[in-house]
């Protein structure tokens, strides 16, 4: 660390604190790339470097020489923090370090914290330095995040052929019975086998694309409101087998477009995406309520909305939902739905956001763009 240099006209004794009104000059520290607080032995700011500015969303001249602790942080994080500066300048410890979630502002941030005492002219003093940890963090998620995509495309790339081979029995046990004198009740219900098989081949061979060649193709014109009819079929039919196992009821209502939405994709892909929007949604509702699932147009985007009246989500939850294996359900969930509809709304070039709070419901919307 360069040598600090005191613009004090006289020097002080070695029993001495620097009073705030003294001037000194820091300037070296604001070149450096992590925020940078100077304090004396009370606590009272003398230097805040451009990177703290940065960091706290605090400007420099509105912390010169006010307390630290008690005017210019003093929130529940900053306590313990304090106790350890006190306990450091009077037992003479020579450097701390420790991180904690600094309620900031702008939000929250974590931070790693350095405490460094020293002395000036005989005035006891102490450099804080800040590491703003929050970016590197998020990036360390966004590796582990592709991480997972990989091991899953490996474990998807196993599943494939034999996942195909059962649905090819399905498929041919469902037209034989199709082909049987059945009840109008059970060939609606064959059709809808049948339907359900036709997508799950179109999902393998997603797979199959992606493995050989990193990408899906996707060409297909698809109405979106029929997307969103033939994926509520499929979520009623889940709302009702649900009901009978637990007794909840969710009713389902859908609001159609104004005028029909055309969007370039993959029918099946897209079907399956809301598909698991729409059963998480009726997860989140633990007794009686609704999902509501409402498709306009904004511009040059379709716009789907699904809102649900359900226990809502914290905001460390809603950070998460997106990763792969991160599930709330425990061993009902397998943190694979949110994840796999969110790389499928991408490679539409679609975009999708959340708004919840706890016991307030959450809505999810989903944008592609029109044709």
């Amino acid at each position: 660390m360069p040598p600090f240099r005191s613009l004090a006209s006289s020097p002080m004794g070695s029993d001495q604190v620097i009073p705030t009104s003294t001037p000194v000059d820091f300037t070296t520290l604001d070149l450096l790339p992590y925020g940078v607080v100077v304090v004396d032995a009370n606590g009272v700011i003398l230097f805040y470097n451009r990177r703290e500015e940065q960091i706290s969303g605090m400007a420099r001249d509105h912390v010169l020489g006010r307390n630290f602790f008690t005017e210019v942080a003093p929130c529940t994080a900053v306590q313990a923090f304090q106790g350890r500066f006190r306990n450091m300048m009077e037992q003479g410890i020579e450097r701390e370090e420790f991180r904690f979630v600094f309620p900031f502002a702008q939000g929250p941030r974590t931070v790693q914290i350095s405490l460094q005492p020293f002395t000036k002219d005989g005035g006891h003093l102490c450099v804080i330095f800040v590491a703003d940890l929050t970016e590197r963090e998020l990036m360390l998620q966004k590796i582990l995040q592709n991480q997972r995509f990989s091991e899953l495309g490996s474990v998807a790339a196993m599943v494939a052929h034999n996942f195909n081979n059962l649905l090819a029995v399905i498929q041919m046990s469902a037209e034989m019975a199709g082909q049987e004198a059945v009840p109008p009740a059970a060939q609606v219900q064959l059709k809808r086998v049948q339907k359900a098989v036709n997508d799950g081949v179109a999902l393998v061979n997603r797979f199959r694309a992606i493995a050989q060649s990193g990408q899906t193709l996707v060409s297909e014109v698809v109405g979106l409101d029929g997307a969103v009819a033939s994926a509520a079929d499929f979520a009623r039919q889940y709302a009702e087998k649900m009901q009978a196992l637990d007794g909840r009821k969710v009713e389902l209502l859908v609001q159609d477009s104004a005028t029909p939405l055309k969007i370039l994709g993959d029918a099946a892909e897209i079907r399956e995406l809301i598909l698991n929007l729409l059963r998480n949604a009726i997860d989140a509702i633990p007794d009686k309520g609704a999902v509501c699932i409402t498709i306009m147009a904004e511009g040059s985007v379709a716009v789907l909305d699904i809102l649900d009246n359900g226990t809502g989500m914290t905001q460390e939850v809603q950070e998460r939902i997106f990763t792969p294996m991160f599930t709330t359900k425990g061993d009902q969930g397998t943190g694979l739905g949110l994840a796999s509809a969110h790389a499928a709304i991408r490679r539409h070039g679609g975009s999708i956001s959340v708004q919840s709070a706890p016991g307030r419901g959450s809505r999810f919307r989903i944008e592609f763009p029109l044709i």
